[in-house]
């Protein structure tokens, strides 16, 4: 008796392709909340650091062209904004317009007395939301030694998009801006607790 010998044409049977798709959809699944948190925390993180870069820049701006310079946050608690604007008029010298009140959530902030415009403008970071005493925050950096003038510490929280993460923007009387997390809301790594 002969043995008839079939071959076999290479690809894949309806059973193994069904297989790899339930396999690659329960691996999808249990990653799905994983990529959600990170986008999260993403930007979040990406909303503090425009808003650290823009305190620290003004700071640094101020006491550069020796002119004191207003930082304002506005808006609302999910459309806010951050702008730097001079605070005093121009010196002898200081080639800039009269300082007026800066509006950034109307778009009407000066640029900065070197030129430059330091401003995180509304919907910049969708999603991301600013407690309500932040949006009426406002405070002057001194031209002299960039101190936050009066001498005080002021504080900012924004909030991730799924409101799970939080991070605070502290700025010390010195003028020395920085971010940290909570201690009652999930860590983020990089970023110290308050």
């Amino acid at each position: 008796m002969r043995l008839v010998q079939t071959r076999r044409e290479p690809g894949f049977t309806l059973i193994e392709l069904m297989v790899t798709l339930a396999v690659l959809a329960i691996v999808l699944a249990a990653a799905v909340p994983s990529f959600r948190d990170f986008f999260d925390k993403y930007r979040l993180r990406g909303a503090v650091d425009d808003v650290v870069s823009v305190i620290s820049n003004a700071r640094a701006a101020s006491v550069k062209t020796g002119r004191n310079v207003r930082i304002d946050f506005a808006g609302t608690t999910s459309a806010w904004c951050v702008a730097a604007s001079p605070a005093d008029a121009p010196t002898a010298g200081k080639a800039i317009g009269e300082p007026a009140d800066c509006k950034c959530d109307e778009g009407t902030c000066k640029a900065m007395p070197d030129g430059q415009s330091l401003a995180v403008p509304v919907g910049e970071h969708a999603g991301v939301s600013a407690d309500a005493a932040t949006v009426a925050e406002a405070f002057v950096f001194d031209s002299k030694l960039g101190l936050i003038s009066p001498l005080a510490a002021h504080a900012a929280t924004f909030t991730s998009p799924s409101k799970k993460y939080s991070m605070d923007v502290v700025i010390n009387p010195l003028g020395q801006a920085s971010a940290c997390v909570p201690t009652d809301k999930p860590v983020i790594a990089g970023v110290p607790s308050c």
